[in-house]
Parts: C-alpha cells; structure tokens; sequence
C-alpha cells in the first residue's frame, strides 16, 4: 500500500507577516479615524456658543458669560465662570479689564462698543 505523504517543503504556507500586513492597514485605518474623531469633538466643544472669545469679523471677541461679566462685574460668580479684575486705561486710552476663565487668561479691551480679546493665553 503506498501512502501519500505531504510535503511542506514543496507547498510554502503564507506567511504570518502577509496576513498581518493585510489586517495592519484596517488597524491603522481605525485608529486614524478614532483619532480624527476625537480631534473633531475637542474643536467643536471649543467652538460652543459657551466658548469665552468668538471670532468677528477677523477680531477676537469676548462672548458668552465672558462679555456678560466684562459688561456687569458684579454678575461674576460660580467657581468655574469667568472672572474679571481691576479696569486699567491702556496706552491709547481703551478702558481694559483682565480676565480670567478655567486654563485662560487674558486682557480685553471696550473699543466701539465692543469687548475685543486683545492678549490671551494658557495657565
């Protein structure tokens, strides 16, 4: 009786690192879309109509809780709302006031009526 014997020599199996290949890019692919995802939700909280500076017209505005409080001090509260200081008068004679909300600090200026960020940055 003869008997077939399988060779593997003669039939290479593929190889782990064929296939891997193959599911890598569907793993890279997720992770990128995951990633993309989260830096799309980050920009968009930061754009809520809550967000304490809003962009108009090219300028950087106070708006939201922010303008409310730079308009009225006293309507300042909570812990994590804005909070203003003392006003000063800047160099070109704009009333001015520091404020300061969550990780942000900065200094806003009353110029045509409006509240314009003019510094700001990151604690």
């Amino acid at each position: 009786m003869q008997t077939q014997s399988l060779d593997t020599a003669e039939t290479p199996a593929r190889s782990g690192w064929l296939r891997g290949l193959r599911k890598r890019w569907v793993r890279w692919t997720a992770a990128l879309a995951v990633m993309g995802f989260g830096v799309f939700i980050t920009l968009s909280i930061w754009a809520e109509p809550g967000s304490p500076v809003a962009f108009h017209g090219g300028r950087l505005m106070a708006s939201g809780r922010l303008q409310q409080v730079l308009n009225d001090p006293s309507a300042a509260g909570g812990e994590y709302g804005p909070t203003v200081g003392k006003d000063f008068t800047d160099k070109a004679g704009r009333n001015c006031r520091p404020f300061a909300q969550g990780a942000i600090d900065g200094t806003a200026c009353r110029i045509d009526g409006e509240w314009r960020v003019i510094e700001m940055r990151q604690r």
